[in-house]
């Protein structure tokens, strides 16, 4: 392949470990670190280190500026906020550029629920160009993986997938009085507890209410038995139209008692309310008031990593099932957490936040190695080559898989 000019719109929580992966990779030549923010670029750059890498300020919301920043480059990564999406995409297009993103909402959720025509879909076909729309973690790894087991099988008809995170607390109830930080934008973490969101049930969509649909989960210890509840996700979106014959997906998350609560109380609402006089949105209020979960990545040692190995735990569980061989069964697969062991990954990658950065540089990487023009997502990627690529970086992550009869 040959040497690959970058461009990554955002130098905040993901766009920084983006960076310093990247940087590592030989073929990468150049890197362009922007934001809206040039000192938050430059404070990344400077972190990181490396010579391949120079810093701008760019407007995500203006898609002259975004074009003006990627002439030359072979693909935008974009690591801004779902609802700039459309923007950075017209920018690269413009400048002829392939383009990633870690997730994606309006107008892509609406096109997929109706089998509509994907905003921009034939322009990047006629470009001949590649836009990758939700490759992180998830959406991003749990697609690829519910891809490669679903490749196993003659007949895919069933999707679901689960999150838990667990914290142990060096004391009893500590967690209930520290201050909530769900670790990327307070404000779309809430966003994403509080809308109602769409299930594939019977091969329909179904509309279901924030934190309907509760059950217990049973996630490997320590994370352990948890509520779950429907959550607004990408994969349910995408999935879809990817695997024909699939009638049943769904995604749900553990209940997060802050934004529970937040919810319940209305807090979570984005129409105004008059409060004494003054209208404010009780969103902005909650928002203004939650400690800003800033950039990890400016703060990353050993020491710390290692303990947050001991402490803090993620589990996936991505369930895929259909038909093999004329039997009904399905896949079970557990995912711990992507970032640890900390340390090590630190060593490796100059950072250890790559649960979103590793997946959206291995598929930056991959479409350009094989072009797929349109616009794409994770679950349309080539399994095994995404693996391949990202366990050839060293990366010494381990799932387990189950084979049950159904």
């Amino acid at each position: 392949m040959n040497k690959i000019k970058v461009l990554i719109m955002g130098a905040g929580g993901q766009g920084g470990p983006c960076a310093s992966i990247l940087s590592r990779f030989e073929n990468i030549e150049q890197i362009r670190l922007v934001d809206i923010d040039e000192k938050t670029a430059e404070k990344a750059a400077s972190h990181i280190g490396s010579t391949k890498i120079t810093t701008g300020k760019v407007n995500a919301t203006d898609s002259e500026d975004v074009a003006r920043a990627a002439q030359g480059v072979d693909i935008v990564v974009d690591v801004v906020m779902p609802w700039m999406a459309t923007y950075v995409m017209r920018g690269a297009l413009k400048a002829g550029a392939n383009y990633i993103n870690t997730a994606f909402d309006t107008p892509f959720w609406d096109e997929l629920l109706t089998g509509k025509e994907l905003t921009m879909d034939q322009e990047f076909k006629e470009a001949g160009l590649t836009a990758l729309l939700g490759c992180g973690m998830a959406p991003g790894f749990t697609n690829v993986i519910a891809k490669y087991y679903g490749n196993k099988l003659d007949r895919v008809e069933e999707i679901h997938m689960r999150v838990g995170k667990k914290k142990l607390a060096k004391e009893k109830y500590e967690d209930l009085i520290t201050p909530w930080n769900p670790g990327w934008s307070p404000k779309q973490a809430l966003l994403d507890c509080s809308n109602p969101t769409y299930a594939l049930e019977k091969g329909e969509f179904v509309l279901y209410s924030p934190f309907s649909g509760i059950e217990e989960c049973e996630f490997p210890e320590p994370v352990g038995i948890l509520p779950v509840t429907h959550h607004s996700h990408e994969e349910i979106y995408s999935m879809p139209r990817t695997f024909p014959d699939l009638v049943e997906c769904n995604f749900k998350y553990f209940i997060m008692p802050p934004s529970a609560m937040l919810y319940a109380l209305g807090l979570t609402s984005q129409e105004e309310v008059e409060v004494n006089g003054v209208k404010v949105r009780p969103l902005d209020l909650v928002v203004s008031r939650i400690p800003n979960p800033g950039n990890a990545f400016f703060h990353e040692n050993a020491e710390a990593l290692a303990e947050a190995d001991k402490t803090a735990f993620f589990e996936m569980i991505i369930e895929v099932a259909g038909k093999k061989d004329g039997e009904r069964v399905k896949y079970k697969i557990n995912c711990p957490k992507m970032n640890a062991p900390g340390p090590e990954l630190l060593k490796l990658y100059g950072t250890a936040s790559v649960n979103v950065a590793l997946p959206l540089s291995i598929g930056a990487v991959q479409i350009l190695e094989k072009p797929q023009p349109g616009v794409i997502f994770a679950d349309q990627l080539d399994p095994g080559r995404f693996l391949e690529l990202m366990m050839g970086t060293g990366y010494p992550y381990k799932w387990k898989e189950e084979l049950i009869k159904i």
